[in-house]
């Protein structure tokens, strides 16, 4: 069983109107239950689209060929990862 977390909203009340006539219409009981209805429906779409990068054959390819690139570290790049090393972060590459 999921824990169940409360949170007020607070809407102007131009939103909240709005809100409460989309409920109705969609037949939900509740601004709540409205509101419920609509994250677990569009949630994963938001995060799906966030979390993945489609890229076409070409521009993979390109980005392949970038990573296979060998990259010289400016100084100040090498200074900022000595600066993380000594903070305590593990940055592998040159120094």
């Amino acid at each position: 069983m999921s824990k169940v977390i409360r949170y007020e909203m607070q809407w102007d009340a131009e939103t909240h109107a709005l809100a409460e006539r989309a409920a109705a219409a969609s037949g939900q009981g509740s601004i709540k239950a409205y509101v419920t209805q609509l994250v677990r429906q569009h949630a994963p779409e938001v995060l799906h689209a966030h979390q993945s990068i489609e890229l076409s054959n070409a521009r993979f390819d390109a980005f392949c060929q970038a990573c296979d690139q060998s990259w010289t570290l400016s100084a100040k790049l090498r200074a900022a990862a000595r600066t993380l090393d000594d903070e305590g972060l593990d940055v592998h590459g040159e120094s």
